[in-house]
């Protein structure tokens, strides 16, 4: 059964641990790709190419690598290609030889039988040939025409070059390249090779959390402030918020911060979708990030509504330009710090140090849907959480 409990973002605390599936995943990133289509090589037999390029693994290792997206249910298999493998060293390196149903000898012929409309005549299509490379019929000694229209291919016929007799259907063996050992029809193996298809969720998470929460996270621990990511603020309302990453600064103030990529520019509806729960959390500064930017119309709204707006084509600019856009608050990021704030990742604690004033409160714990209600501050009050912290 497809595994489908856990979200994205556990998919990727998973993926996180393994430097492998990193790599590999930032591979496929950059080639704009989901999928790990198998090959066979005569030497190396069925692997991954992609894998192999991007890890510099063996053949061999792409097999396991690749599966163990599939095992953790960050990706699916399709089916590609039947591949017969033998029954003793499990090798995929096999070759088909066809024996006399009579005396068991490989040596046999194989022939097109040919069948002349005109009369009915069924021979072997040597039986047809002269000298002059022309058809003629063995039984009514007329030239053959065109196919399709006075002959016909009806089949094929195998002779037994040991024992002299004919047949239709040969007898069928195996023989495995890797080990030289003969088995059967009812001894081999049948096995799939399938091409490897990473969820479009899990590649989308992956972007988001690699690609641009991370770096976005190192800033703000290089600028002094702890970060949550995801982080989850408690509205007046009563309803539990989400946002990409939630960073509190040394004096307690509190920073909520989102990203959108679009393929063309972020609309006027991510603005008010971040408004609305700006609006019920109240954090002392709301970011949003746009990849690559944002409309005129996002700017106008954005600015209205006292969000900051972060656009880059490229995570240099965007990392360039919240860097800039952080430097003009006050507080720890607008100046050097000497030591670092921590930047926690998956230990379940939330952020220490905010101000208990009128801070909204950030909390831990699941994820429920987002709403809106009245408007309101409450004090910060450090809980136990259950989100993954950078």
């Amino acid at each position: 059964m497809e595994q489908t409990s856990k979200s994205s973002q556990q998919y990727f605390q998973m993926i996180s641990k393994d430097n492998q599936l990193i790599k590999l995943l930032e591979y496929l990133v950059s080639k704009k790709s989901n999928e790990l289509q198998p090959a066979f090589d005569i030497v190396t037999g069925y692997h991954y190419p992609d894998v192999v390029n991007a890890l510099s693994a063996t053949p061999k290792e792409s097999l396991e690598i690749a599966r163990r997206l599939v095992a953790m249910g960050a990706a699916t298999e399709e089916y590609t290609e039947q591949v017969i493998r033998c029954p003793y060293c499990n090798s995929e390196y096999t070759t088909v030889r066809f024996h006399c149903p009579f005396c068991n000898s490989k040596r046999l012929s194989k022939e097109v039988l040919i069948e002349h409309k005109p009369d009915g005549a069924i021979a072997p299509a040597s039986k047809y040939m002269k000298g002059d490379k022309k058809m003629v019929c063995p039984v009514c000694n007329k030239p053959l025409v065109e196919e399709g229209k006075d002959y016909r291919a009806v089949g094929v016929w195998y002779s037994c070059m040991s024992c002299g007799k004919q047949f239709d259907t040969p007898k069928n063996t195996y023989l495995c390249l890797g080990c030289g050992k003969d088995f059967s029809t009812p001894e081999l193996i049948i096995s799939f090779v399938n091409k490897i298809v990473v969820k479009k969720e899990v590649m989308d998470d992956f972007f988001k959390q690699y690609f641009v929460l991370q770096p976005v996270t190192d800033l703000l621990a290089q600028l002094g402030f702890r970060c949550q990511s995801p982080g989850l603020i408690a509205g007046k309302s009563g309803y539990t918020h989400t946002f990409n990453i939630v960073a509190i600064d040394g004096s307690g103030k509190t920073f909520a911060i989102d990203f959108v990529k679009s393929e063309n520019y972020v609309e006027e509806n991510s603005v008010l979708a971040l408004f609305a729960k700006v609006l019920d959390t109240k954090p002392d500064q709301a970011y949003l990030i746009c990849i690559p930017g944002i409309t005129e119309g996002g700017k106008r709204f954005a600015a209205m509504y006292n969000i900051r707006v972060v656009e880059g084509g490229s995570m240099a600019e965007v990392i360039s330009r919240m860097k800039a856009q952080l430097s003009e608050q006050p507080g720890p990021a607008a100046g050097s710090v000497s030591e670092p704030a921590p930047h926690e990742s998956g230990t379940g604690k939330p952020i220490e140090g905010a101000k208990e004033t009128a801070q909204p409160e950030v909390t831990g714990g699941a994820d429920p849907s987002v709403g809106t209600g009245n408007v309101g501050a409450s004090t910060v009050k450090p809980k136990k959480s259950g989100f993954r912290l950078f």
